[in-house]
């Protein structure tokens, strides 16, 4: 994975001047963060889909960053999508290109202004069965997707983790499965499929 010099700068520009945001703003870069946009980042590489990338629960737009970083010569948009505006104010303030658009919206009626290339959802963990079912029917048909999720259930913000690898690709109806992969996150487990609808 390629971080661009100037990314690392607009990160640490960020935390230099918003102090009162900074931890928050640093809980992207725990080890198990950056292993998991680290695995993403080398799926999308080796498979390099052309077009607009949506990026599902972007928050601070550092998985949009490392996407431009990587493959900007595949990119034409990405939009980084979240529920909470105040991401959108972050991503506006620290990714500097006019190929991320931060949106702040629920994923689960979400209707894409351009056709996807690539659709990723890195907090399956966070949503409900009926919001990631929701989301699911809108990709369309044949369109490349990424998911991420852990079977850390300690975490209150974790809604609906995996008990093991099957069930975490039962609850989120993979199917033409192109690769998968899971790896130990300090006493938990992060899985990640990829593929086409």
């Amino acid at each position: 994975m390629n971080v661009n010099p100037k990314t690392i700068e607009s990160w640490m520009k960020f935390i230099r001047f918003h102090p009162d945001l900074s931890e928050r703003y640093m809980d992207q870069f725990w080890g198990s963060q950056v292993v998991s946009k680290e695995q993403l980042i080398n799926v999308l590489v080796l498979n390099r889909p052309i077009g607009a990338y949506y990026v599902f629960g972007g928050w601070y737009g550092v998985t949009a960053q490392l996407i431009l970083d990587n493959l900007d010569a595949c990119v034409r948009n990405v939009y980084s999508v979240d529920s909470d505006p105040y991401c959108a104010w972050v991503i506006n303030d620290v990714v500097k290109s006019d190929k991320v658009e931060a949106v702040t919206h629920e994923m689960s009626d979400y209707e894409y202004p351009e056709k996807p290339a690539c659709v990723i959802n890195c907090v399956t963990e966070h949503i409900t069965q009926e919001t990631f079912d929701k989301w699911w029917d809108k990709i369309p048909e044949g369109t490349m997707y990424v998911l991420q999720g852990n079977d850390f259930w300690e975490s209150p913000d974790h809604i609906r983790c995996a008990a093991n690898f099957d069930d975490f690709k039962t609850i989120h109806h993979c199917k033409n499965i192109l690769g998968e992969k899971e790896w130990d996150c300090d006493g938990f487990t992060r899985y990640m499929v990829w593929g086409h609808k």
